[in-house]
């Protein structure tokens, strides 16, 4: 499973879910999945995501069992 950072950075940027969505050409509800359930997403919408955040992917997007151990 992959843990983010997404909804926390998303908010403290003050970027709604739908203009995200809109910025990176899905839908409001992939968005939803990502930062709710750890959906994970394709290599060319992570770095969309990060570059729209002006984030790098490690600072979003980390493997949960990677850092345990």
């Amino acid at each position: 499973m992959v843990s983010n950072k997404l909804r926390e950075i998303r908010k403290k940027v003050g970027m709604p879910v739908s203009e995200l969505a809109r910025r990176t050409e899905v839908s409001r509800q992939t968005i939803t999945n990502i930062e709710l359930y750890g959906q994970v997403p394709n290599g060319i919408l992570m770095l969309k995501i990060c570059d729209v955040l002006n984030k790098e992917p490690k600072e979003i997007f980390f493997n949960q069992s990677a850092m345990h151990g």
